[in-house]
């Protein structure tokens, strides 16, 4: 198919306008205030803001400040993958702005089996709450299940286990289900723009598809994809799926055999979290192809770097800080105040990484506490 080689930058802000006025008007959000911090446009989701929709062993352990006795627990759903650094610096800066006990776990290696040893641990130890990652969004239902029964609240996010007793679930940007569809026709748009023509054959990657998170962001873009298809002149097609874990050298590694695979007949790599998508920009930028979309998620910084090198197209990213920032402080004042924990799910709004907005996005903690 036909596409200019003058990759990425094309897309930019009017895309990206038409794509939040859609989603704007398709999901309903909390309010969300976006704060100025010099250059840096950093969204906060205000602790009242919670519009519901509905009802091992630990290879990093810490503790951080104490007050009022209260004692929260952060159990991860994995340890090497840096996405979550800063979800862990949201949470360290909520317990030294409350003063709050705070522990920080992890599982390794990251399977099922060895969170529900943590979660078990934590509930031991007396922890007023947890706050957490499942790495599987069935297998711990049960873990949950018992400690909510046991009387220590389970709130997750980024990940979630809809299933449980989990109190509440936050997740720091726009539903993953929408998110897979602004990729759908974020890449659509792209490829009419670049007069694409026939078949585009697309590989979607997802480094944890045992969440619901992932699952629902493949789910939406393959809705998205068999309803735009109805009338477009050409046809996305998916070719293949792939688990690239969440192990950084053996998602390169993954990867780079997928692109091995399926470099010479495929045109978009649509990465659904933060290794995919640097390593799809890592794998292209070595083979000097800039034949093959990457549509990205997450910032991590070298991702960034390889927008700003026209390797990656564009990457979507949630707000990893608030979520540990927010959360943590809605269970804070639960226990501290008195205030119920809320209940159902609740999400702030994405945002768009690309060559236009590379400088501002930078000036995020999400980027900051990164790398």
């Amino acid at each position: 198919m036909a596409r200019a080689s003058s990759s990425m930058q094309s897309m930019a802000l009017p895309l990206v306008k038409s794509l939040e006025r859609r989603e704007m008007s398709s999901i309903n959000k909390p309010r969300v205030r976006l704060l100025r911090r010099g250059s840096s446009l950093v969204a906060l989701a205000a602790l009242g803001a919670l519009a519901m929709t509905a009802s091992a062993q630990p290879s990093v352990r810490h503790s951080t400040g104490e007050k009022a006795g209260v004692s929260l627990a952060l159990i991860l759903d994995d340890l090497t993958n840096p996405v979550e650094l800063p979800l862990r610096k949201g949470a360290e800066a909520a317990a030294k702005k409350y003063g709050f006990s705070l522990k920080i776990v992890g599982p390794s290696p990251n399977t099922a089996q060895a969170q529900i040893a943590l979660v078990q641990d934590e509930v031991a130890a007396k922890v007023n709450g947890i706050v957490m990652l499942p790495v599987d969004s069935s297998a711990l239902v049960p873990a949950i299940n018992a400690a909510v029964d046991g009387g220590v609240p389970v709130a997750t996010t980024e990940l979630d286990a809809p299933t449980s007793k989990r109190s509440f679930f936050y997740f720091g940007g726009t539903p993953p289900l929408q998110q897979g569809m602004m990729q759908a026709d974020r890449v659509a748009a792209y490829e009419k723009a670049h007069g694409a023509t026939g078949t585009v054959n697309v590989v979607v990657t997802s480094c944890l598809p045992t969440v619901t998170g992932q699952q629902d962001r493949r789910k939406g873009f393959e809705q998205e994809i068999a309803k735009l298809n109805k009338t477009m002149s050409f046809k996305l097609k998916e070719v293949a799926f792939a688990n690239t874990t969440t192990d950084p050298a053996k998602n390169l590694s993954n990867i780079q055999n997928l692109y091995t695979a399926n470099g010479s007949k495929m045109q978009v790599a649509y990465a659904m979290c933060g290794p995919d998508t640097q390593n799809w920009g890592t794998v292209l930028k070595r083979a000097n192809n800039h034949n093959i979309l990457v549509a990205g998620y997450d910032w991590l910084p070298q991702t960034l770097n390889l927008i700003g090198q026209g390797w990656v197209a564009w990457s979507l990213g949630s707000s990893l800080y608030d979520e540990g920032f927010h959360t943590f402080g809605v269970m804070y004042q639960h226990f501290a105040n008195g205030k119920p924990l809320p209940t159902g799910f609740a999400h702030g709004t994405s945002t768009w990484a690309t060559k236009a907005n590379l400088a501002q996005v930078r000036q995020s903690p999400d980027v900051k506490y990164a790398g």
